[in-house]
């Protein structure tokens, strides 16, 4: 974040930087940030326990004090030293056409092979959430994330963040779906922050499993509509076997093939066992 104010202040625009700690247990990331305190553009918030993704972000919103709001989560690390004017850039060209603008700007992974115990995240980043703005752009919704988002605060009359406790872990996806269903554009642009403080290989594999349990209960409620099962590739590969009656079949098989999945996912961080292992989870989740 330090990196950011320099930027910020180097351009001589007005701006502030809120930062809410949602009772993090990421020291590195906590005193960082909050090192910033003092800084005279910095508000601190810090939660006593956690409020979740959506809440926290809903409170940065009604606090801020300008009309366009850059969402950063507090373990984005800086990867362009033009970052900020970019976005500048954007909002000067767009924000005389009188149409509401939602800008991605993207996430990558450094380069540098991390140690084996956080290589899962970080492969499965690179293979899978590491990608051009021509490439996001073919799907907008799809690759919609509030990871580096250049948004108006005007759009929140029509969309928020929904604070629903069982879709905390898709708190993105619905909020892209309300987007496309209020018919407000958004564009990907190549200005990508670094994701850091990856997870732990256990780690990441428990918090996929947790959400799982959770995609599963907004299916079992009927929250997942028809654009939602199409923009989620495990979904459509489930819904295709339940049409063929096959659900319970490959579930028998991927349960068998269950330790070995694991080992591949946790020793060689295959993404393709990843997929298998995520597909068994959901299938038996679906018994």
């Amino acid at each position: 974040m330090h990196d950011l104010l320099h930027q910020a202040r180097q351009l001589h625009i007005p701006f502030e930087i809120l930062i809410e700690d949602d009772a993090s247990t990421q020291e590195g990331v906590c005193s960082g940030n909050y090192s910033l305190v003092a800084e005279p553009e910095v508000t601190y918030f810090q939660n006593v326990e956690n409020k979740g993704r959506a809440r926290v972000l809903n409170h940065l919103v009604a606090a801020a004090n300008y009309p366009n709001l850059l969402f950063l989560d507090a373990n984005a690390g800086m990867k362009h030293s033009n970052f900020i004017s970019q976005y500048v850039q954007y909002v000067r060209i767009h924000s005389a056409m009188e149409k509401p603008f939602v800008v991605s700007g993207g996430v990558a992974y450094r380069d540098m092979i991390p140690d084996a115990n956080y290589r899962l995240r970080w492969k499965y980043g690179l293979v899978r959430e590491q990608k051009t703005a021509a490439t996001r752009n073919i799907n907008p919704y799809r690759s919609f994330t509030s990871f580096n988002l250049l948004i108006e605060k005007s759009v929140f009359q029509t969309c928020r963040f929904d604070e629903d406790s069982d879709v905390r872990c898709f708190v993105d996806t619905f909020f892209g779906e309300q987007l496309r269903k209020n018919k407000i554009p958004v564009t990907h642009i190549d200005n990508e922050m670094y994701l850091d403080g990856l997870d732990t290989n256990e780690g990441y594999l428990a918090q996929l499993e947790r959400n799982l349990d959770n995609l599963h209960q907004l299916v079992q409620e009927g929250k997942a509509n028809e654009n939602f099962v199409q923009n989620n590739r495990l979904l459509t590969t489930f819904f295709r076997l339940k049409k063929l009656h096959c659900v319970g079949l490959v579930g028998f098989i991927l349960k068998l093939l269950k330790p070995v999945l694991r080992y591949f996912v946790l020793q060689t961080y295959s993404i393709r066992a990843l997929d298998l292992y995520k597909l068994y989870y959901y299938c038996e989740r679906s018994q």
